[in-house]
């Protein structure tokens, strides 16, 4: 008689998940895409591709000032020259880093700009990047909805 209930009871409790799970799994229908919705995509990806390729510039560049600058400290002849070099070295790569920030926020700020205009849902995603021996925060853009 116990097994009765129990396998009655574990049928009930089967259905009564299955009956209430559904609606919880169902998808919700993404926005329809329409043409000037998909321009607007289009224009955030090849901003973010404008930045992403002045970001790979700037690294290729810090690369070499920070090899220039290894190579000036270890043919230093005093800590004098060492410092000399790391100030030199320290100064240009800040300038290019700081160039490229101001140029990138520009960039992301006509983005946002233009993709808010068309409807999208947009902000702004601070990526840590690298540039030889220091990391700093670039904004690309990044899509919310529609």
């Amino acid at each position: 008689m116990l097994k009765k209930y129990s396998i009655t009871a574990l049928f009930s409790l089967l259905l009564i998940f299955t009956a209430f799970t559904g609606g919880v799994l169902a998808e919700t229908p993404e926005p329809a895409l329409s043409p000037e919705i998909a321009e607007a995509l289009a224009d955030v990806d090849r901003v973010n591709t404008e930045i992403e390729t002045e970001i790979v510039k700037v690294q290729e560049k810090a690369e070499k000032m920070y090899a220039d600058y290894i190579s000036k400290r270890d043919n230093a002849k005093n800590i004098a020259e060492e410092n000399k070099a790391w100030n030199k070295y320290d100064e240009k790569i800040e300038a290019e880093i700081a160039k490229l920030q101001t140029k990138t926020e520009r960039m992301t700020a006509k983005g946002i700009e233009k993709a808010e205009a068309a409807g999208l849902i947009v902000e702004v995603e601070w990526i840590p990047v690298q540039f030889a021996d220091r990391e700093r925060k670039i904004d690309p853009i990044k899509v919310i909805g529609w």
